[in-house]
């Protein structure tokens, strides 16, 4: 999970950044990686968090899956495998991701199942 750096870090290497240093020389002086850098300057890696919180079809991991579904991994693998929760399968790997929407619906319908 990506977290918001602290506004200490930030102002550190947005400073730096003005001094005219490069992310990677940045990275070197603060211990991050020069991707991080830039992405602490730019904002990017949190604002790709939101857009997936908001989109129903964006496509989740297992572990975000597991999280939104507040059970373990291993549950959402083996919901994957009896067919209760729709899964995608990508890349050569066969890496497993479900859709939001998906997932919300099972959500739904176990709440409803557990209020009955």
């Amino acid at each position: 999970m990506l977290e918001r750096p602290s506004s200490s870090r930030r102002e550190q290497v947005i400073n730096l950044r003005k001094a005219g240093l490069t992310y990677a020389e940045i990275g070197r002086r603060l211990g991050l990686t020069r991707e991080r850098a830039r992405q602490i300057v730019t904002g990017k890696a949190a604002t790709k968090k939101k857009a997936t919180r908001n989109n129903p079809d964006a496509l989740l991991t297992t572990a975000q899956a597991a999280e939104h579904l507040n059970v373990h991994v291993n549950t959402v693998r083996r919901w994957s495998n009896k067919g209760i929760l729709e899964t995608y399968r990508i890349g050569s790997r066969g890496d497993r991701r479900f859709r939001r929407q998906d997932v919300d619906k099972l959500l739904l319908k176990k709440s409803s199942a557990g209020t009955s």
